[in-house]
């Protein structure tokens, strides 16, 4: 959690701490992945987990069989302000994809299905869509991942621009220093908060601080410890407020490969 997260976290706000996670391609995609994800956000009755989880499993298997042209990959949050809901997660996605998507589940009949499936153990969902901005994320995939840190953030009104001068020194930095680690921004499209900012790990062992503090690599890059302050300080300002969350993989909840 801390590498990137760092960057920001003591400099005040946390920014560098959602695409929502890790970018997984629809099956059959064009060999140019798209920017959008398409993400369900579902709150389990209380007590009733389990049968939500045995429920999922046997939905997810019959997408696949039934001809799912997206992928879904579940996770759970193991630290944060609400531990009770769970994400499924499909991206890389064209805005295309999202009519085919339609068309199948509308053929499929996918809805009443999951109704009939899943729905009696389900308390509330949300449901929103998130779009990478890839001028500004560090991607490197790995099938070793095992954590996602994601930060969802609230962007001040007319911060925009103030926000997106910061956010490319930032970036420059981290992309002129080679910094190893790995994150995504994307913006959220329904839903609470703007910005959200993602970051995988191997292991809890991989959220410690690196040894090479951030701050050092972006003084590098703008000049001094003081210019790089500064930066920092006017991206945090563009902020609102952030909230952040751990999340685990759950491969048995996800799209059976």
């Amino acid at each position: 959690m801390q590498r990137l997260r760092t960057i920001v976290s003591r400099a005040g706000l946390a920014l560098f701490a959602l695409a929502l996670l890790m970018p997984v391609l629809a099956a059959g995609e064009e060999a140019a992945p798209g920017k959008v994800a398409d993400i369900w956000v579902f709150w389990p009755k209380a007590g009733q987990e389990a049968q939500f989880e045995t429920a999922v499993k046997e939905h997810v298997a019959w997408r696949k069989a039934s001809g799912d042209p997206f992928r879904w990959t579940a996770f759970v949050p193991v630290v944060g302000t609400d531990m009770t809901h769970y994400v499924f997660y499909s991206g890389g996605h064209h805005w295309k994809d999202l009519d085919t998507q339609d068309a199948w589940a509308k053929g499929a009949k996918a809805g009443a299905k999951f109704a009939e499936q899943v729905g009696r153990f389900v308390e509330r969902y949300e449901h929103e869509l998130s779009e990478l901005d890839d001028k500004h994320s560090r991607w490197k995939e790995s099938e070793e991942y095992r954590f996602f840190g994601r930060s969802v953030l609230q962007l001040r009104p007319g911060a925009y621009g103030e926000m997106l001068e910061a956010l490319g020194k930032v970036h420059k930095a981290a992309t002129d220093g080679d910094w190893p680690f790995s994150y995504s921004v994307s913006w959220k499209i329904g839903g609470e908060g703007g910005m959200a900012v993602v970051y995988p790990y191997k292991s809890w062992g991989d959220m410690a601080d690196p040894e090479t503090p951030f701050m050092k690599v972006l003084a590098s890059s703008v000049g001094s410890e003081e210019e790089a302050k500064k930066v920092m300080e006017q991206l945090n300002r563009s902020f609102e407020s952030s909230v952040y969350t751990i999340y685990e993989l759950r491969p048995d909840l996800s799209t059976p490969k």
